[in-house]
């Protein structure tokens, strides 16, 4: 049995600033042929599951193109063209195949596609024809019916942070496997919920997100049924597709899969009023930390977040901080190159003046001027060993730590979510000696940070991934929808 895999990713950030290029992919992750093999096996990844269990089954796994690029803004229409044809081609010369298994995100927007992953499906489609197509998406995901029609099943994550990545590559493998056997007949029912959530409320360590997935795990267990997909979607997308959606999967009983749909549907609509985040403002939250507690307060700066598009160079946090002489904190991360390699310059040990983040709009803050001690310098490479991505080489480019007053600041060339606490090890910051942490993250930090934190809280500050969705000027997003509409209502 031959399966091809392969991916084009992006979260697409309509809001963002942040340009999305043809380099932002190269750049980003960007592995062809056998080299995307070498690059996932042992990871704790979706293609990494993909391949462990093709291997159990003595399946060869087809390697075409895998690439993924920072979230940031729309990507430019020559970009994905780009990177289409290249996907597209390599698929052709890898006919004849038994089954294609896609590794995608689910909220890729390109200048021409509001829907690039149904775009990208149907062009797959039109290739293979009838050959199965299981696809994996973020929980994320903005699923439209595009993406729906043409795969056979779609596996999205059940958790967020994203810890079960691998688990779903392992479950994505063996379905695709199953249907080529014959041992299995995929009916998928797919049902979009007029419902908008900001990633705080969509975190699965905490209630409602653990309710709810534990009633879609309860679902997954009825008879018949093989998988079950809830995505929460993602807000920061201007789509008319944004939002919640629903995929039930069964062996060979549409009727049923449908009936599972609607109650799912249901289910989730009653939970809407439990799925508002609730912020803190950042001296409400930094009263709260002055308590000794022995263990970090750690503060999420969500609205900055580069893993959605943020930044990461908003000046909000910082400029507040040196205003209230807060001292033994940490700021990760702060994406700056121009005072990075101006840190560089100086070296090691040499006091410098830097005008600090802020350089990519006044939403996210302005520069700040201050006189800064250069700590220490890396190259940025490091390797994740959090539960998210274990296994996987991470860089942040050339690395500054600089100290501000008793203010730590992670100071990179490239943007980076930094949800792994390694990036802090890795550049000689100890996570657990520090009483405040800001992490330019929404959620995935809270899988390495929540075992060491005394207490973690979202911060209000304004920016492209504020969890604030009265704050966008939405323009695409079908109406009414909850809660930008309270008329909006689920039949």
């Amino acid at each position: 049995m031959r399966i091809a895999t392969g991916c084009i990713g992006h979260e697409t950030n309509t809001f963002s600033k942040v340009p999305t290029t043809l380099e932002s992919f190269e750049q980003g992750s960007y592995f062809i042929g056998n080299n995307l093999l070498t690059a996932f096996s042992g990871t704790s990844t979706i293609t990494g599951g993909f391949i462990d269990r093709a291997h159990e089954l003595e399946v060869e796994l087809v390697p075409l193109l895998w690439t993924f690029a920072t979230p940031s803004a729309t990507i430019e229409q020559s970009a994905y063209d780009n990177l289409k044809k290249s996907f597209l081609e390599r698929l052709e010369a890898s006919l004849p195949i038994d089954g294609v298994l896609l590794d995608l995100h689910g909220a890729m927007v390109t200048e021409a596609h509001e829907d690039a992953e149904g775009d990208l499906l149907a062009s797959v489609r039109a290739i293979v024809d009838t050959i199965p197509v299981v696809t994996t998406l973020d929980l994320h995901a903005n699923i439209t019916s595009q993406m729906a029609e043409f795969s056979d099943t779609i596996v999205g994550f059940d958790t967020y942070p994203h810890v079960d990545c691998y688990d779903r590559g392992l479950e994505a493998m063996q379905l695709i496997f199953d249907t080529v056997k014959g041992n299995i007949f995929l009916t998928m029912a797919y049902r979009q919920v007029p419902l908008l959530t900001g990633p705080p409320a969509q975190c699965t360590m905490k209630i409602p997100m653990s309710d709810i997935i534990a009633e879609l795990h309860a679902l997954e267990n009825r008879s018949k049924v093989l998988t079950a997909t809830l995505a929460m979607g993602f807000p920061f997308a201007d789509i008319h597709d944004a939002g919640a959606a629903v995929l039930i999967t069964t062996d060979g009983d549409p009727d049923l899969a449908e009936q599972y749909a609607d109650e799912f549907s249901s289910f989730l609509w009653s939970r809407r009023t439990d799925l508002i985040s609730n912020l803190v403002s950042i001296e409400d939250a930094v009263a709260k930390s002055r308590k000794d507690s022995g263990r970090p307060f750690v503060l999420a700066e969500g609205s900055d977040n580069p893993g959605g598009g943020g930044p990461c160079d908003g000046t909000h946090v910082l400029r507040w901080f040196i205003e209230a002489d807060v001292q033994e904190a940490i700021i990760a991360i702060i994406a700056d190159p121009e005072s990075v390699k101006q840190a560089f310059d100086a070296g090691v040990g040499n006091r410098i003046a830097l005008h600090i983040g802020g350089k990519t709009d006044p939403l996210h803050g302005t520069p700040v001027l201050a006189d800064a001690y250069v700590k220490r310098i890396s190259d940025g490479n490091f390797i994740h060993k959090g539960p998210m991505g274990r296994g996987k080489t991470g860089t942040l480019g050339h690395t500054a730590v600089i100290e501000v007053g008793g203010i730590t600041i992670v100071l990179t060339e490239q943007r980076t979510q930094p949800f792994d606490s390694e990036i802090l090890r890795s550049n000689g910051i100890i996570p657990e000696d520090s009483k405040l942490i800001v992490l330019k993250s929404a959620v995935h930090y809270r899988a390495a940070y929540s075992p060491i934190a005394h207490e973690i809280i979202d911060i209000d500050t304004p920016g492209v991934h504020s969890p604030d969705l009265f704050s966008y000027k939405y323009r695409n997003v079908r109406r009414p929808i909850f809660p930008l509409d309270e008329d909006a209502h689920w039949e």
